[in-house]
């Protein structure tokens, strides 16, 4: 090796040092913090709140306290937290889920799952619990990838446990990506993630449920992108209804955007952003995961001065208000049918194919019938009546791109009628795309859905539907899921992120 080769690797290496030295150094501020918690009695008089919380109460915070304060965006009674997390310090099972885009999933940090040194935010907050709380708290990572919170809604079997004690839901990222930041109607978005928030809370397990909002990407513009103002995110809207439901919520903007947009201590996105300022870097990911345990801690310290109740407990099972939306139950009676599993609608179907959507094989392949005759009918036949005497909605998935695909024409009959729906074939961008339109058939128990390319598309299109849910959901879904290489947990054989 070079002398001068020698010398910028081993500059490197310093500098890596002492950035992980720089990041290891905790602001004095915690450790007075911690010694006066720590010195309090618990309600039980038998130890002191050091005592009981042991290494739990010794994790060590990034930034200083005043940051985490930011980011408690709403805590409020945290009445089924409470319970929740009594039960932890009590050793008993929890099982925690997580529900959420690609950053749940990891990305971008640079050792996301590792078996042996993950510092993905979930990773860290597990390590964090079941060493310093309870090996006892299970942990079933269940977000997937360039997904949104209305097609988990739809499909929520798919992806939450009726057992889970506590879910943390992170949807702000994707989400915000179709900005529904509007506080007049219809507000679509918002009402259904209130469905999605109500589907949650009423599981079998009564589960607590916390926020965890990322950045509505990208916060300083890139790549093209306008820079966003602190207002332009759903996370306003949806803490709404974490105020009207006592989610505890925390908030990635509120916490950092003094330190990232506005300069303060020298700082910017880049200390917590990666490239693509999509997804948090692997700092931004330890702060997560900081400003998670941080009102953990917060409820923990809690429950040992003010031990939760039996009526907290009886209370946090208690029936859910009535909707923040007048009527805008979420509805138990939905069918979610990806991929392969919609041929079982399937009535009628000639000149369509079952094709494999396959990027080269980097990703698993996707499936769904495609046709490229216009006129040319694919049917699908479902019920939609409800046991109670109401109407079902029936929500299509399929394939736009920039180029290659035409429009389609969705029609309803076999004693169901509906408006003419027109599926678009085309975005601007060059990406190929998953979207999903619902149609609003009236009740019948053998509605038939049909669909035909229209004989107005540029030739050489295809059509491509991959999906269909049935639900009873008021309101309206329709809208971007993800990238369609992104999705065989959703239209393939396999569940992959």
């Amino acid at each position: 090796m070079h002398a001068a080769a020698r010398t910028l690797r081993a500059a490197v290496l310093v500098a890596v040092l002492l950035a992980t030295v720089a990041l290891a150094i905790e602001p004095a501020e915690w450790a007075v913090y911690r010694g006066n918690i720590a010195k309090l009695p618990a309600a039980n008089g038998a130890a002191t709140v050091g005592e009981t919380l042991g290494a739990f109460l010794d994790y060590k915070f990034d930034l200083p306290m005043e940051f985490m304060r930011r980011a408690q965006s709403y805590s409020g009674p945290r009445t089924r937290l409470r319970r929740v997390m009594s039960d932890m310090l009590s050793g008993k099972k929890v099982e925690i889920d997580i529900l959420g885009g690609s950053v749940s999933a990891g990305a971008v940090a640079t050792r996301k799952m590792d078996p042996v040194n993950p510092n993905d935010v979930w990773s860290l907050v597990r390590i964090a619990l079941q060493k310093g709380v309870s090996p006892k708290i299970s942990f079933f990572n269940n977000a997937r990838s360039a997904t949104k919170s209305y097609i988990t809604s739809l499909c929520i079997d798919k992806f939450l446990n009726a057992t889970a004690d506590l879910v943390f839901v992170e949807f702000i990222a994707n989400d915000g990506s179709e900005m529904d930041i509007l506080v007049t109607p219809p507000q679509d978005k918002t009402r259904s993630f209130e469905r999605f928030l109500r589907k949650i809370q009423q599981q079998p397990s009564s589960p607590a449920v916390m926020l965890v909002s990322e950045m509505a990407l990208p916060p300083g513009g890139r790549d093209g992108k306008a820079k966003r103002g602190f207002f332009a995110t759903p996370e306003d809207n949806y803490g709404n209804l974490a105020q009207y439901y006592d989610i505890p919520t925390i908030s990635f903007r509120d916490a950092l955007w003094q330190l990232g947009d506005n300069g303060r201590d020298g700082m910017s996105w880049d200390d917590f952003m990666g490239p693509d300022r999509l997804h948090p870097n692997d700092r931004g990911h330890q702060l997560m995961a900081d400003m998670v345990i941080y009102l953990l801690q917060q409820t923990a310290v809690d429950l040992l001065l003010r031990p939760v109740t039996l009526a907290e407990v009886a209370a946090s099972r208690a029936p859910l208000p009535p909707p923040m939306y007048d009527g805008n139950e979420g509805s138990k009676d939905q069918i979610c049918a990806q991929g392969k599993s919609m041929t079982r609608f399937v009535i009628a179907s000639q000149g369509w194919a079952v094709v494999s959507y396959d990027d080269g094989g980097q990703h698993f392949p996707t499936f769904g019938y495609e046709t490229t005759t216009p006129g040319v009918p694919l049917v699908l036949q479902v019920d939609t009546t409800t046991p109670a005497g109401g109407v079902r909605g029936v929500v299509l998935t399929y394939t736009k791109a920039k180029t290659g695909f035409g429009d389609a024409q969705v029609t309803c009959g076999n004693g169901c009628t509906c408006d003419a729906n027109t599926l678009g074939g085309s975005v601007t961008y060059d990406q190929t795309v998953l979207f999903l339109q619902e149609v609003h058939p009236t009740a019948s128990p053998q509605c038939q859905i049909t669909i035909q390319m229209d004989k107005a598309s540029p030739a050489g299109s295809k059509i491509r539907i991959s999906g269909i849910a049935i639900t009873g959901d008021t309101g309206d879904v329709s809208g971007r899921v993800g990238e369609e290489k992104y999705m065989s947990w959703l239209t393939g054989d396999k569940w992959a992120a």
